[in-house]
């Protein structure tokens, strides 16, 4: 009996020590962008939910967006204290074939939210690409002082931070602050423009954020776009595993990685912060986030074609000698550039 006890007590102390090496093991491969004592300026884009707190507490005015593809899920059940619910609708739209609403429109929807360009605006979605692109749209257009909360609501509940039930009114606005876009620079909207920005910069960086499995044609990732492929010269930027992740960008608690592994992978492809880099993905979400990342990181002329495969794809089935498809990996002897028939499998 004795001999069954002791080795009873080895087996459980055998399995403790096993559960403990993996939970360290796990906590040791998380790493984190976002710190708690980092110095937030007006090139911080993502920021703590303890520090989203602080900023709505020292100013007032600072409207809190939540996110997601229509409502919100869950959203009268709890959600961050003052929150207006936001759609992505709001900024792009599947007529606009899921690209950035015109200026003038999306002044609208903002000034409807509450939001002018001297707002601060706080975002937050149950995946961190929604509320990037939010906030994408609402640093093209020009709202000045743009917040994403990383880890969203869940973040914040793991803070001890309260919620709300109750859902607030948007305090309209009618005067959005400014006529012009503030940065037009940002945002390649279509496939003729993305063919005219590689022409006037033959070493630009075209990368796509795409799953590997969607970047080398086996699969289109979206059930409304038949055809698979790539813009031809497009480098795989090890960005996402499917069409509705940035996994490779993200922890298990959908907070963002520190990002040196994945910029260190850029360096290799020749994606640096001292080149021209566009991110795209299939119609613009997973493009925003890696976007924000790179800004943040330094990289001084980085942008986002909007247009994605989606665009690119119906571009090259009218013209595809202009609007040219590669298929496979670079490099494979499968690989190949399709320039006078559909990127149709």
């Amino acid at each position: 009996m004795n001999k069954f006890l002791k080795w009873a007590g080895l087996a459980l102390c055998g399995l403790l020590f096993g559960v403990t090496v993996a939970t360290t093991t796990h906590a040791a491969k998380e790493s984190h962008l976002v710190k708690e004592d980092q110095q937030i300026t007006d090139n911080t884009y993502y920021i703590t939910a303890k520090q989203a707190q602080q900023l709505k507490q020292q100013n007032p005015n600072t409207v809190v967006l939540a996110v997601a593809y229509g409502k919100v899920p869950g959203f009268a059940k709890g959600h961050i204290p003052g929150a207006i619910q936001m759609s992505t609708n709001d900024v792009e739209s599947q007529a606009n074939h899921w690209n950035i609403l015109d200026a003038s429109q999306l002044r609208k929807n903002f000034l409807k939210k509450g939001v002018t360009a001297n707002t601060p605006i706080i975002i937050y979605s149950p995946d961190i690409s929604a509320a990037s692109r939010v906030a994408f749209a609402a640093y093209w257009l020009g709202v000045k002082d743009v917040k994403i909360i990383d880890g969203g609501q869940q973040a914040w509940k793991k803070a001890g931070l309260p919620l709300q039930k109750k859902s607030d009114q948007a305090q309209k606005q009618t005067d959005f602050g400014s006529n012009t876009v503030a940065h037009p620079e940002a945002l390649i909207k279509t496939p003729a423009e993305m063919v005219q920005a590689e022409k006037q910069n033959p070493n630009l960086k075209l990368v796509s954020t795409r799953s590997w499995k969607e970047y080398v044609g086996d699969i289109s990732g979206y059930s409304y776009i038949k055809e698979t492929g790539e813009p031809k010269g497009a480098i795989y930027g090890r960005v996402s595993k499917s069409s509705s992740d940035v996994a490779y960008l993200t922890n298990s608690d959908g907070t963002l990685k520190d990002p040196q592994a994945e910029l260190a992978y850029w360096k290799k492809k020749g994606i640096t912060p001292d080149q021209e880099v566009v991110f795209y993905c299939g119609t613009g979400w997973r493009a925003c986030v890696p976007f924000f990342i790179a800004k943040e990181e330094g990289f001084k002329n980085v942008k986002v074609f909007d247009g994605g495969w989606y665009d690119w794809n119906m571009s090259h089935k009218k013209d595809p000698k202009k609007y040219q498809v590669q298929k496979g990996a670079p490099g494979s002897k499968n690989f190949k550039i399709v320039k006078t028939v559909s990127a149709e499998r």
